[in-house]
């Protein structure tokens, strides 16, 4: 009689695992253009606090997902710092340093931080979130810069490289169109 217990548990066992599994993935499901946005939840450098996505409606927020070793995405911080200040209150970029894609520590990132301030003679200007494991479910890349276009009701207007950045682009998406910018085609969800 054990012996059939034994068996009966073995074979439900997968059934269980492969249900959670599913139930999983259904949480953080990659999006495209023109979906919503869940509101997540970021936790922003320095400032220690958490931020959710809802903080930033009615605003253009974009998602800078970057790395401490990706220069690209370096040279686009003063851009992003520019763009930011010319249409103060009506875009935000948020940098998303993910720990799949960048295996950055809390040392690095400290260590650039520090470099940018020697560097430039002030403080990092745009806001970061660290540690994130959400976002980057939900919008899947390989290669950085990645750019995500989120409007003030949280669709997406846009997935795209560093080319894409630009005043013309950012005057569409502030009206809230979905950009004619090809999807960036460097997503994980084509192989999962």
């Amino acid at each position: 009689m054990k012996f059939f217990l034994f068996i009966a548990l073995a074979l439900m066992w997968p059934a269980r695992y492969s249900y959670a599994q599913d139930l999983h993935q259904a949480k953080h499901f990659p999006l495209s253009v023109g979906d919503t946005v869940p509101d997540i939840s970021f936790t922003l450098w320095m400032e220690n606090v958490p931020v959710r996505l809802s903080d930033f409606s009615g605003k253009l927020l974009i998602l800078d997902f970057w790395a401490t070793w990706c220069g690209s995405c370096i040279r686009m911080f003063p851009k992003s710092d520019s763009i930011e200040n010319q249409y103060k209150g009506q875009v935000t970029f948020l940098l998303v340093n993910s720990i799949r894609s960048t295996q950055d520590s809390t040392r690095q990132l400290s260590n650039f931080f520090q470099r940018w301030q020697k560097m430039t003679g002030q403080q990092f200007a745009l806001r970061t979130a660290v540690n994130d494991t959400t976002a980057f479910k939900l919008f899947p890349h390989i290669f950085l810069p990645h750019y995500v276009w989120i409007s003030g009701d949280r669709k997406v207007l846009a997935i795209t490289g560093s080319e894409a950045v630009t005043a013309t682009n950012i005057r569409k998406a502030l009206n809230g169109q979905i950009l004619k910018e090809p999807i960036k085609g460097d997503r994980y969800d084509r192989d999962n």
